[in-house]
C-alpha cells in the first residue's frame, strides 16, 4: 500500500497539466488567483513536503479535498463505490449461476458437441472487446428490438438499465470460470478416490455430487474472490459509456481534470480492495482445503 501511494503521488506530481487551470477550464484567470489557490491546496510546496503532508493526512483518515467536485475525497468515494459494488456483486452472481454449471456440463460431456458448443460460444463472446460489445448490444436491444427503453444513467441494480452493464461486465470472467471449472472437474474425475468410489459400486450421480464437486469447486470458489475485486475496480469503461455515477466514473473524471486528490484516493481504495480480497481468498482457501493448512 505504501509503495502504491508513493508511486502514484510521484506520477501525479511529475505528470503534465495543472489541476488549478483544469478546474477553471478556458476562463481567463489572473496569475495571482492561480497562485493563491495553489498555495491554499499546498501545490506550491516542494515534492517531499507535499508527500509528507499527504501521508500525515492519510494517517488521520483525511484523503484531501477534490478540486473539481469541491468536496472531500472520502465523501466522493463513499458516494460512488456502492454503485460499483452493486454492479460487481450482480456480475459475480451471474458468473456463478452461469459459469459453474456450464463448466460442469462441459466436463461431464467432454469432447461432445455440447462441450465444444459451450467452449466455442464462451470463448468467442470473450474475444469481443467491451467497447465493441456494448454498442452492438445497445443497437440490437434498444434500437432494433426495443427490449430495453434506455441504458444510460443509474436507477438501481434492479432497474432494466443495469442489465447490459452487468452482462458485459460478467462476460470476461465468465469464460475463465467455465474453463477453470471444466478443468477442475476433469482433473478430479481422474483421481484415485473417484476410481475407489466406482469400485465400491457407487453411481455416477452420487460420485459427482458427493466426491467430485466438493473437491473440484474449492479452487473455483476461492478464485471468485479475486474476480470480485476486479469487477469492482475494473468497470471504468462501462460506467463511462453507460453514464453510471460509480467508482470507475470517478476515476475517469479525476484523470481528465488532473484532480490529484481524486486520483490518489481512488487508487488507494482500489488497491485496498484488491489486497484485502486476496487476503480473504487465501484464508478461505485454507479453510476449505485441509491440505493447504497442513502445508
Amino acid at each position: 500500500m505504501l509503495a502504491v501511494i508513493v508511486i502514484t503521488f510521484t506520477l501525479g506530481f511529475v505528470a503534465p497539466g495543472d489541476p488549478v487551470r483544469a478546474y477553471f477550464g478556458e476562463q481567463a484567470i489572473d496569475p495571482a488567483t492561480i497562485a493563491r489557490i495553489r498555495r491554499l491546496y499546498g501545490l506550491d510546496e516542494p515534492f517531499l513536503v507535499q508527500l509528507r503532508d499527504y501521508l500525515l493526512h492519510l494517517i488521520r483518515g483525511n484523503f484531501g479535498r477534490s478540486l473539481l467536485l469541491n468536496r472531500p475525497v472520502g465523501e466522493a468515494i463513499a458516494h460512488s463505490l456502492p454503485v460499483s459494488a452493486q454492479l460487481g456483486l450482480a456480475a459475480l452472481l451471474l458468473i456463478i449461476v452461469l459459469g459453474i454449471p456450464l463448466g460442469i456440463i462441459a466436463a461431464l460431456r467432454q469432447n461432445s458437441w455440447l462441450d465444444y458448443t459451450i467452449l466455442f460460444s464462451t470463448i468467442s463472446l470473450s474475444t469481443i472487446p467491451s467497447f465493441v460489445l456494448a454498442p452492438l448490444l445497445m443497437i440490437l436491444l434498444i434500437l432494433k428490438l426495443g427490449l430495453i427503453p434506455s441504458t444510460t444513467g443509474w436507477a438501481g441494480i434492479f432497474s432494466v438499465k443495469a442489465i447490459l452493464p452487468v452482462f458485459i461486465l460478467a462476460v470476461g470472467p465468465l469464460v475463465r470460470v467455465v474453463r477453470f471449472t471444466r478443468f477442475s472437474i476433469l482433473e478430479a474425475l481422474g483421481q484415485d478416490y473417484v476410481r475407489t468410489a466406482r469400485a465400491k459400486g457407487l453411481g455416477t450421480r452420487q460420485i459427482i455430487i458427493s466426491h467430485v464437486l466438493p473437491n473440484a469447486l474449492t479452487p473455483v470458489i476461492t478464485s471468485l474472490g479475486a474476480t470480485m475485486a476486479g469487477l469492482i475496480t475494473g468497470s471504468i469503461f462501462l460506467e463511462n459509456i453507460f453514464a453510471i455515477p460509480g467508482f470507475g466514473g470517478l476515476i475517469v473524471n479525476g484523470l481528465k481534470n488532473h484532480d490529484y486528490p481524486i486520483i490518489l484516493g481512488t487508487t488507494i481504495f482500489g488497491t485496498l480492495i484488491i489486497v484485502v480480497t486476496n487476503l480473504i481468498v487465501d484464508i478461505v482457501y485454507g479453510l476449505l482445503d485441509p491440505r493447504v493448512r497442513q502445508a
